[in-house]
């Protein structure tokens, strides 16, 4: 169990770490232009898969296009 404890501790350790500078010419994106998807569902929340996590919101959330 200690090796499990000590493994979460190190994972922790290396999220706490700040987010690096970019590299040279790397250009960000807004992630709105990732997530933006359009209504996967039968009325209730939306099933669309957002990298293994599902939506979940209303289809009135979502954009008509």
């Amino acid at each position: 169990m200690s090796d499990l404890v000590a493994r979460i501790e190190a994972l922790q350790a290396v999220l706490r770490r700040p987010t690096p500078a970019p590299l040279a010419g790397q250009e960000t994106i807004p992630v709105a232009t990732i997530s933006h998807h359009h209504y996967e569902g039968d009325g209730g929340p939306c099933q669309a898969d957002l990298f293994g996590t599902a939506c979940g919101e209303h289809r009135d959330a979502h954009h008509h296009t």
